[in-house]
């Protein structure tokens, strides 16, 4: 018999999934927004969950990656910022904020695509 609730563990790897699927949104590249979207939407999180976690965990450690000339291009090493993700909860920074505003519309392309993707039909 399956448990009512995740285990400690699997919520932890949603949300390690959940960090590494919102970093794409801070690197100096090219966003896909159908990709992110589809790995989001592979971590089990609503929107509003999602959007939670981008504002008070992802952002306030890698938003200061747009505000560097010498920032990461490639991909971020997550298992080294977890430590700072998990602090960073619910405690959004000025860096984080600007950085929410430079990533405006790659994020609501992905949020298009993750609507678009629950709806009926589709």
């Amino acid at each position: 018999m399956t448990p009512p609730y995740p285990s400690p563990d699997s919520r932890i790897q949603r949300r390690r999934a959940a960090w590494q699927a919102l970093s794409a949104l801070f690197l100096d590249t090219e966003v896909d927004p159908a990709d992110v979207a589809l790995q989001l939407r592979a971590t089990g999180f609503s929107l509003p969950e999602l959007r939670q976690i981008l504002r008070a965990e992802v952002a306030p450690v890698l938003g200061g990656n747009l505000l560097s000339v010498a920032g990461v291009w490639a991909a971020f090493d997550l298992s080294s910022l977890e430590d700072r993700f998990r602090a960073g909860r619910a405690r959004p920074t000025l860096t984080g904020a600007l950085a929410l505003r430079l990533i405006r519309a790659d994020w609501q392309a992905v949020e298009a695509r993750f609507r678009a993707e629950q709806a009926p039909g589709s």
